[in-house]
């Protein structure tokens, strides 16, 4: 799956806080290919700019403040690359 699809999954509201927080997870995992780093350096990234882990988020608003900060991230990268 991409980037996106793991997006809307992610920002589906029908789905549970567990299965919306992993494909947050997914999303990490794509940007960190991207990066040529580990999963869990991306998250710890995230952790230290949000203050949000990944793997037990509190809310929903935690998730999506995550996921900004992943497209952050995310279109660094692709900047970097260009």
């Amino acid at each position: 799956m991409s980037f996106n699809s793991h997006r809307r999954k992610l920002l589906d509201e029908t789905e549970s806080l567990e299965h919306r927080a992993s494909h947050a997870r997914s999303c990490a995992l794509l940007v960190a290919n991207k990066l040529g780093l580990e999963r869990e350096v991306v998250i710890e990234l995230v952790a230290s700019q949000t203050g949000v882990s990944l793997h037990k988020p509190e809310s929903a608003t935690n998730l999506i403040t995550a996921l900004e900060a992943l497209e952050r991230i995310r279109a660094q990268a692709e900047q970097s690359n260009t």
